[in-house]
């Protein structure tokens, strides 16, 4: 359907080989491309390869950078937790390169709910970030112990439903 949104996650590092960033710029430019042709939005989901062990963050501007440089625009994009510094210099890319992105959700890579709250509170005066989707610190240790039998059905609902609610409220009192 029309109003469906395209999610596009790349595993992508600035310092992988050549061989492979052109493969994978050849095939987001690709999704880039159906998109633009059957009207849908994209969000872009980047994250740095766990087989890195170097995630500095500042490679998410010059990831960003990168793709702007190819002509992707993406709708939407997401992002994990990042400093205020670096939701700034995100800031002003996207400002330069494509000023009708509709933003930037934050991603939460299961991350547990401190450094969610940490992450909120740095995001929290960057405008572009509109908000998170982070499904499973909200429910993944709840419906691993549903799944072992360890949770019943009201209990595994009560406990989703008081992670996503806590969340928000961390996300409202970061953003004032």
């Amino acid at each position: 359907p029309a109003e469906h949104v395209v999610k596009c996650l790349v595993f992508y590092h600035p310092h992988d080989s050549a061989e492979l960033r052109d493969e994978q710029d050849a095939l987001l430019l690709d999704v880039w491309r159906g998109c633009n042709k059957s009207g849908h939005e994209l969000l872009v989901e980047v994250i740095l390869p766990e087989s890195n062990p170097d995630h500095n963050e500042s490679y998410y501007h010059e990831m960003l950078s990168h793709f702007y440089s190819l002509g992707i625009q993406p709708d939407w994009w997401k992002l994990p937790p990042l400093s205020a510094e670096s939701w700034q210099a995100i800031g002003a890319l996207i400002e330069q390169q494509d000023p009708y992105c509709r933003g930037i959700l934050l991603l939460g890579l299961d991350a547990p709910e401190d450094k969610l709250k940490a992450g909120f509170a740095a995001a929290a005066q960057a405008e572009w970030v509109k908000g998170f989707a982070v499904g499973r610190t909200i429910f993944g240790q709840p419906s691993r112990q549903w799944l072992k039998g360890e949770l019943d059905d009201q209990t595994l609902i009560k406990t989703v439903k008081g992670n996503y609610l806590r969340l928000i409220g961390y996300w409202r009192a970061a953003r004032g």
